[in-house]
Order: structure tokens, then sequence, then C-alpha cells
């Protein structure tokens, strides 16, 4: 799991401000690999999907596990995957979706 996320969650966390965060799953890997290498720099995207989704995951549960009573979730994804994971953790916190 890239420290991104993490980093942003425990800094929120510290200084005591309310977080937004967008997760996405990378839907130009191919294109962003091909600029990485033209402009010389490391490139953003995981190296396979399989990689991909395990972060998106690991990050999607991160910010549920530090979500307050006063947070807001969407979560929106075509992954089934991913939806299940969110919907077990609504469960699991028992948080009010209303």
């Amino acid at each position: 799991m890239k420290e991104t996320i993490p980093f942003e969650v425990a800094t929120s966390q510290m200084l005591g401000y309310n977080l937004g965060i967008k997760l996405i799953r990378g839907a130009y890997m191919s294109e962003e690999r091909i600029l990485a290498k033209e402009n010389h720099y490391e490139s953003p995207v995981w190296d396979s999907v399989e990689e991909t989704h395990k972060c998106y995951n690991e990050n999607l549960k991160l910010v549920m596990d530090n979500l307050t009573k006063d947070s807001l979730l969407l979560v929106a994804s075509h992954n089934v995957d991913s939806v299940k994971i969110a919907q077990d953790k609504i469960a699991e916190l028992k948080i009010d979706n209303g």
C-alpha cells in the first residue's frame, strides 16, 4: 500500500480536520506508464491490476476504519469486490446508512 492515504488519515487526526478522499482505481494505467517513461519519472500506478485492486481495497478499509460520527461516506464502484468490502465494513462498524 502506498503511504499517501495512511499519511493523510494520520495527519488529519493529528491536526483535527475533516479529511476528504476520493479513491480512484486507475483507469489509465497504460497511459500513465507511457508518460512516466517518456518523462523519466517513476510510474504512479501499480504493475498489475491485482495490485491496484489490493491497494484500493486496503485504502477503502483504512478510510472507513477512521470515520468519525460526523463523517460522510459515498462509495461508488463498478468493482463487485470493493462494494462487498464496503458493505461488510458498514455492517461491522454499525454505520447507519439511512
